[in-house]
């Protein structure tokens, strides 16, 4: 999993950005609201100017602002709204929506027959499909429940045994959402308890046997599982270990052997493999081949992964110059001066006390084959940040596209100037403030190894797995919650079909986002990627290739550059605006990459969705005031 350079923030950088407030979440959200109010105003007046005359729609308009200040928001009635909330649950399962609960474990149940247990990565295969398949049936529920109820009610004319009695719109749109949010929350209790055991369940498995056991001259026996699932695990027995063993990581997981006084072996269940991991990460810094620092590695072509990008619309608005964020592979050479040092911070005894577990997901690049069964080979050296006191390297091969397990020890023999001694790790490696220097490099000369901020890190410790799929739940629940909110927020004023197609669009585009950004970025950098909607049409109308230069007239192509252009960066405002989705959606990645979902995460998305809730709100009041049923 790589992550982006703001995933590293916490929720106050992420709300204030002390060094950079132009940017801070705080800010452009409070721009957002501003821009979201003035719009409504002026959409707002110009239908009341269309109705009622020019003074006329101004004075409507400030009335409704007038109401909602003085009487609607203080004289809101909490038992009034939780009222009308039940009402909206009644209604919500009355529709028969619990359906969907059955519908999620018959998929669960067919999932069982064509899911791999003996795939690479079963555990993530199990998580992701789960989290998947309730982000999407919770989500299109949130989308018909809340699209489709207001305007049922207001076509069958059952909202006026509301509204005749003394209920407020703020009552109405506050007693909706609560009510279909409840509706989701009650769905998604039992959908979790399911995924739960359906991952616990599916990736248990049990190997009965072992084969090929031998004792070395010192005493270890070494020897084999039996192969179940399509793998099988080696294992070793220390003589002093009272009997118990560890197989080797396989699939992600291991097992506890034990061997009886009799001669016997018991093989435990599989451990490790569901996993919650709490990573510390370090800053990187590069190292070229002559070793003199570079802010990035070295680019061995498209290997670039883009995370996501600045908020570019809102970032404009308040003269921020904002353009992609690029998360991708520095590579180092490899038997060179070059090297990639992680600067890691609060390396403590208390928090490591039996070693420095290190985790490793580093790509290789091969400029030539060479032994492809081995494989690269890399060290990893322990350094003071300001000392001339290092550990001796320690090699390993490279793993790729799986978390390579290190346990650093604390003592090591290693260089203090020009003296080689056993080095203790927190005594002579760990400055005064608790930093260490990790220091990697490549051994294998014109290969090359690519590491990212995020790709090695200490683990001081681990989470718990159903802790970690329960906030992964939660994040499922916030996405849910915002949909809801716009669901209610487009029911006070369009059709129900016509309301649902307008909130899948924000659903789409906010998920589409990403390519509209980077869309954006090649137009205003001038790369020649197929241009905007326009351009690209006409190069698969000519055939003509996405890269070269688009072969029509000078005034044709500043024509279609410009519309390009306003297209472009239309969809971009209206992106920036809507919610970030992927972001949201990203938490499951990290539950299947068996990676803790910290809790500036889950905070960062709960602030976004009452921001957007709180707008929704505003925007439904205003309509629904404007409508007869609600005079």
């Amino acid at each position: 999993m790589t992550l982006q350079p703001e995933d590293f923030w916490s929720f106050y950088e992420w709300l204030v950005r002390p060094n950079a407030f132009l940017e801070s979440a705080l800010l452009q959200g409070i721009v957002l609201l501003v821009l979201a109010i003035l719009l409504g105003l002026i959409i707002g007046y110009m239908i009341s100017a269309a109705r009622y005359g020019p003074s006329e729609g101004f004075y409507s308009v400030a009335r409704t602002v007038r109401d909602l200040v003085r009487f609607d928001l203080p004289g809101t009635s909490a038992r009034r709204v939780m009222a009308l909330a039940r009402l909206a649950f009644k209604e919500a399962i009355r529709r028969k929506v619990l359906f969907v609960v059955g519908l999620f474990v018959a998929g669960l149940l067919l999932a069982g027959w064509y899911l791999n247990p003996e795939s690479d990565d079963p555990a993530r295969l199990y998580i992701s499909f789960v989290l998947t398949a309730t982000n999407y049936l919770i989500l299109a529920l949130a989308l018909f429940i809340s699209a489709f109820s207001l305007p049922a009610d207001i076509k069958s004319k059952t909202i006026y045994t509301i509204v005749t009695k003394p209920v407020r719109p703020t009552e109405i749109v506050l007693g909706r959402m609560l009510g279909f949010v409840a509706v989701g929350t009650m769905m998604l209790v039992p959908m979790g308890l399911a995924s739960y055991l359906f991952v616990t369940r599916g990736l248990r498995h049990n190997h009965l046997e072992v084969t090929d056991v031998r004792e070395l001259s010192n005493g270890r026996l070494e020897g084999e599982t039996d192969y179940v699932r399509g793998h099988k695990h080696a294992f070793s027995i220390d003589p002093d270990s009272g009997g118990l063993g560890l197989t080797d990581m396989v699939r992600g997981h291991r097992h506890v052997v034990t061997r009886a006084d009799d001669g016997t072996f018991t093989i435990g269940p599989a451990t490790g493999g569901l996993r919650a991991r709490i990573p510390s990460y370090g800053q990187v810094q590069f190292y070229d081949r002559q070793g003199d620092k570079k802010d990035t590695g070295i680019d061995v072509g498209q290997e670039k992964v883009q995370e996501g990008y600045a908020s570019a619309g809102i970032a404009r608005l308040v003269g921020v110059t904002s353009g992609p964020r690029r998360v991708e592979h520095g590579y180092i050479e490899g038997g060179s001066l070059g090297l990639a040092e992680f600067l890691f911070s609060d390396v403590t005894p208390d928090r490591y006390e039996d070693g420095l577990p290190l985790d490793m997901s580093i790509r290789a690049y091969r400029s030539y084959k060479g032994d492809i069964v081995t494989g690269i080979r890399g060290s990893i050296t322990m350094k003071h940040p300001s000392k001339a006191i290092s550990s001796n390297p320690i090699t390993f091969i490279v793993d790729e596209y799986t978390v390579d397990e290190k346990i650093l020890p604390l003592s090591i023999e290693g260089t203090d100037g020009n003296e080689t001694r056993m080095l203790n790790v927190f005594d002579d490696l760990v400055d005064e403030n608790g930093q260490l220097l990790v220091q990697i490099r490549c051994l294998d000369r014109s290969q090359y190894l690519g590491v990212t901020q995020s790709g090695v890190y200490l683990r001081p410790g681990e989470n718990s797995f159903a802790w970690n799929l329960t906030k992964a739940y939660l994040s499922i629940w916030l996405q849910m919650t915002m949909i809801v909110a716009f669901g209610v927020m487009f029911s006070t004023f369009l059709s129900g079909p016509v309301a649902m197609v307008a909130t899948a669009a924000c659903v789409l585009l906010g998920f589409s986002a990403e390519q509209v950004y980077d869309t954006r970025h090649y137009i205003d950098s001038g790369i020649e990627r197929g241009g905007g909607p326009i351009e690209s049409v006409v190069r698969i109308l000519r055939q003509d290739a996405m890269t070269t230069q688009l072969d029509v007239d000078d005034l044709a192509g500043k024509v279609i550059k410009t519309v390009d252009a306003g297209i472009v960066y239309s969809l971009d405002a209206v992106a920036t605006a809507l919610p970030n989705l992927p972001k949201m959606v990203s938490t499951a990645e990290y539950a299947a990459s068996g990676f803790d979902i910290f809790g500036a995460l889950l905070a960062r998305h709960a602030a976004a969705t009452l921001g957007y809730c709180i707008l929704a709100f505003l925007v439904s009041y205003f309509f629904l005031k404007s409508r007869e049923i609600a005079a």
